[in-house]
């Protein structure tokens, strides 16, 4: 077997260790996986050589699946039906199913990132019913905000 030499001192001293990360998404709870690093037992460099890249996507890949089916059964449990999600934004029938229920289909990040601002800020999908109208979305906005500030008042009477 060939020496490896360290990137960063020269030596011939470098072992490959099992090192453990741990992952996470938005929505999706995180992972701990093994990967392998070259250390430097001279120097203590060490450094990742690419050999990882395919396990974190694979982890990665899984975990955004896991959050894209947390969100959308966190919309269904606030009563937003998929059906009115796909209308609303003009999705084709079936979409958010198989987004949910397909566990080969895995989330383009486009996807993604519409239904976890849709999470994050559920009143957006009353806005995409009124498809998008200026005047309509500063009330819907102007609303909400309204009734969260009314909220934080009630349960924090000493902040506001």
């Amino acid at each position: 077997m060939e020496k490896v030499i360290c990137s960063y001192c020269g030596k011939d001293t470098v072992s490959i260790k099992d090192h453990e990360i741990e992952i996470s998404e938005p929505y999706a709870e995180s992972s701990t996986i093994k990967i392998q690093e070259r250390v430097c037992s001279h120097c203590g460099f060490s450094e990742d050589d690419g050999s990882n890249d395919l396990v974190i996507q694979k982890e990665l890949a899984a975990l955004k699946r896991v959050s894209m089916v947390n969100v959308l059964d966190e919309l269904n449990a606030m009563g937003h039906a998929t059906a009115s999600m796909e209308r609303a934004l003009g999705l084709p029938a079936r979409t958010i199913a198989r987004w949910k229920n397909e566990r080969s289909m895995y989330p383009s990040a486009a996807a993604l990132a519409l239904m976890r601002m849709i999470r994050t800020f559920p009143w957006l999908l009353a806005v995409a019913d009124m498809h998008f109208e200026g005047e309509a979305a500063r009330n819907i906005l102007l609303q909400h905000a309204a009734k969260e500030l009314e909220d934080i008042r009630f349960e924090h009477p000493d902040i506001l």
